[in-house]
Order: structure tokens, then sequence, then C-alpha cells
């Protein structure tokens, strides 16, 4: 497939874009809809039959479509993505995001930062308290994820767009059958190159290389005009010098010897999160600490990425991100159990909204921090209300509520509608069935010409619900595969 041509599609084919970031997405998304979603076991109350919820698979995913979803509680675990049936399930789980640009740092997120720097510092075990819950819930275990009732039943690696024209209305034409034949032989797989990670960047992404990393020049970038990115080590490492530089031009002003100067603690301003992350170490620390990122990470593209953390050279901490056009979506964090008394999955978090603080000055639409599901209902995951601001998902009108707000009706009611205004609805919620795009035999066509020609009723039923479930915003712009 012509990346041009592709982008080209995209950019006309989407009827309410985004924003300028999912403009540009050249990609496009293939789903398969799963309408069974009977009772699985809750990893909350521990019912055996009463987690309730819809899925689909997820065979390619387009960043700004992801976005779309996950703002209308739509969740991933791998390639299988989900959404609670908020109102039967046993504990509702509300879609929790924070603004990083405005957080409040709280005393026992405070506590964890200066933990890790006295222990980074001087090295010891000695636990302040009793650590935080970490985000991962149990070491080991992914209490979000929903097992697929079924593994996906299409084979739609070999799919591509139609070449013949830009103009959607003129692609949504019936493929070359015969060559369309020829390409997939009876009974073939996807190759491991070819199902790649729903959410991966892609590799045909203009000036990347055969491995699908860009072809970036050293100390250039994606912009020319900025300086060269530096290890987080070099940065701290300047700031301390530049700190007792300071310190002593002072000390000479008023006539004191530098070394003899007393490091007073400034009263009135608040220290920022990047003050106690990037706190200066003594010049020989105990311990060293490194966020590794890849060279080819977030500034080079969305998709999904792993945050490592590696302790004196011993990987201690992985977290899987998925960097969106407007957020950072942490999907999961696992770590060596040896070091949770420094309470990893709080610093994590804390470390990941100071990455979207940092890809917003890039990226102005990118302030959000997505924190997967919040559950009132179960104690030990209302640690993610401590993350302020913080704003929970409306499950009927799909409107952000402040948590203040929110809590007070979810401690009369494990499920409610969040929004206030009675008058308040679902706009994305009225669906044209027929201009949905399926796919069907590798064909792409609308659902109203499909429906002539295949559909039944119990077909059109499934087909309502999935619009009603994705909204319109996504049912105009997905592909549904079709039998």
């Amino acid at each position: 497939m012509d990346i041009p041509e592709l982008r080209q599609y995209g950019q006309l084919a989407r009827e309410d874009k985004l924003n300028m970031a999912a403009e540009k997405d050249p990609g496009y998304s293939i789903v398969e809809y799963m309408r069974g979603h009977s009772g699985y076991k809750c990893g909350y109350c521990k019912s055996s039959d009463t987690n309730f919820s819809h899925g689909m698979w997820a065979h390619r995913m387009a960043v700004g479509d992801y976005q779309a979803l996950i703002d209308r509680g739509w969740r991933r675990s791998g390639k299988y993505c989900y959404k609670p049936t908020m109102d039967k399930t046993c504990c509702p789980m509300y879609t929790i995001k924070c603004d990083a640009l405005e957080i409040k740092l709280s005393k026992s997120q405070k506590k964890v930062l200066k933990r890790m720097n006295r222990y980074l510092s001087y090295g010891g075990r000695k636990e302040c308290g009793t650590p935080e819950m970490d985000s991962t819930g149990a070491v080991g275990e992914n209490e979000e994820y929903v097992k697929p009732k079924s593994e996906a039943k299409f084979d739609v690696s070999s799919f591509s767009l139609p070449k013949s024209s830009a103009i959607p209305e003129q692609r949504l034409q019936m493929s070359n059958t015969k060559s369309d034949s020829n390409e997939a032989s009876a009974g073939s797989k996807p190759k491991a190159s070819e199902a790649t990670s729903a959410l991966s960047p892609s590799k045909d992404s203009p000036n990347s290389n055969q491995d699908g990393r860009k072809n970036v020049s050293q100390g250039i970038g994606p912009d020319a005009s900025r300086p060269p990115c530096r290890k987080a080590k070099v940065i701290r490492q300047e700031r301390r010098e530049a700190k007792l530089a300071k310190r002593a031009l002072e000390s000479l002003g008023r006539g004191e010897s530098p070394m003899e100067t007393k490091v007073s603690k400034q009263s009135n301003t608040e220290k920022s999160l990047e003050d106690f992350l990037y706190e200066p170490l003594p010049a020989n620390p105990v311990h060293n600490l490194e966020p590794w990122q890849p060279g080819n990470g977030p500034e080079q593209g969305y998709g999904s990425f792993h945050h490592q953390y590696w302790m004196d050279g011993r990987l201690i901490a992985v977290g899987v991100l998925d960097i969106l056009p407007h957020c950072v979506s942490s999907v999961y964090l696992y770590y060596d159990p040896e070091y949770s008394f420094l309470s990893l999955g709080t610093y994590a978090s804390l470390r990941e909204l100071a990455l979207v603080r940092e890809l917003q000055r890039r990226i102005a639409p990118l302030k959000w921090y997505y924190m997967g599901f919040y559950i009132h209902s179960c104690l030990k995951m209302r640690y993610k209300g401590k993350y302020k601001p913080s704003f929970l998902l409306c499950p009927e009108t799909y409107e952000w509520i402040p948590i203040e707000l929110a809590t007070p009706k979810l401690d009369k009611a494990k499920y409610c509608r969040l929004n206030d205004n009675v008058s308040a609805v679902d706009v994305n919620g009225l669906v044209d069935i027929n201009k949905i795009l399926v796919l069907h035999n590798r064909n792409l066509v609308r659902y109203g010409d499909y429906q002539s020609h295949f559909a039944d009723d119990d077909e059109e039923e499934e087909v309502k619900e999935y619009a009603s479930l994705v909204g319109a915003k996504s049912a105009y712009t997905l592909f549904l595969c079709r039998s």
C-alpha cells in the first residue's frame, strides 16, 4: 500500500477528526465485534460469574481511533478491546484520567518520591509506613483484564485498501476478486511480522527503515531546530552543578566561604513534580536508577511503548504505555517484588505523569494521564482517585466529571449517571448504521450496501449494538469485519 495514498484516504474518510495528530495518522483500524458477553470471574469482588462486558478484537488499530474508544469507556488488553457493561456488571469500572499539567502531589506521593531519593543517595530499606497500593493491584496479576470469549475468526492480514482512487465513495468498490484469492491461500495464518501489536508504531511510516525504526540523524531528531535529546542523569548533573555554582556566588557576595554556606529551604515556592523527581543526589550515590527509553520512542510517533526502570544495571520494573493524541494511557506495570518497599507502582505513575508534561511541551493537546478504570466499590482500587485533579467518565453522557463530584454519588450506588445535567445526552450516540464501513471477504463496503445482499435481522441488531457502544465518531472510521 502506498503510504501517501493511504494517508489521503484516512484524512477524507474521517468525518469527525479528533485533532491535528489524528488527521495525520496514516493508519486505519479493523475490528471484529464479539457480541457474547456472559458473566466472567471478577478480579475485584472475586465473584465467579458476575463480570459482564462487551468485546471486540482489534486486528489493526490506529491511535486516533483508540483515543476515541477509550474516551467512550473502552480499554485494551493486548489486541482484545473491552467495554464493561456498567449497569449490569458487579463492580462498575469508570474510566479515569488526570490533568498532568495541574497535578497536585499528596503527602503520601511526596513521601514515595523522597523515599526513592533517600534510597538512591544512601541505600538501606527503611520503610516510611505502609506503601500505597501499586497500580498493578497484585504483582503479576492484571485485574482489569477480561478474557475474550473466543479468539478472532477472521484473517485480514493480507487486506489493503484499493489504490484506484483517493475518494472514499470510489474506494468503496469491490476489490479485484481474482487478485484477492491469489494473495491468501486456504488455511493460511498471518506471519509474526504481520500480526503486529494493535497499537504498535507502523513499520510503513515515512522515514522508517526495514525494522520499523525511524532514520533520524544523531543530534537532529524529528525537528532540526530543537536540541538533541540528552539522558536524564546528564540533565540532573547539570542542574546540580548550576545550583551549587549559584549558591557559591551568593555566599561570596555576602563575604562568606562557599564551603561554610548552609543550604536554606525556600518556603514560599511549592516544589513541582519535576523538583522531586530530579532532586540532586550526592556526588557518589549508593544506587543508580535509570528510566530507560529507546531512541525511537514517543518523540518519533504514537503507539505502544515499554518504560523500563533499571537499578544499578538490573531491570526492576517495566511500564506498558500507549502514547495517544490526547494522552499517555497506562496499560500495565510489573515489577520485581524485591523492590516493593519503594512503592514502585506509585513512583512509576508519577514518572509517567512527568512524561505527559514533557510531551505536552511539544504536543499541545497531549495533557492527560489515563489510569485505566476506577472501581469505587473496591476499596483497594480507590488509590487512583488520589491523583488530583482527576475526572471520571459518565457512562451515559460520556462527559468528564470531577471525581470530587462523582464519588458522593458512587457512595450511594455502584452504578449511576455521574452527570447532573438532566438534559445532557450522548452526542455521539446516534449512528446511521448504513454509513458504517464493513470489511466483507476483504472487500470494503458501506453497511447499507452489505445489508441489502447479505445481512439478516439478527445481524442488524448486532451491528446496532456495536454502533451504540463505539459511538458515531468511531463507527464511521473503524472497518467492521463481517462474514
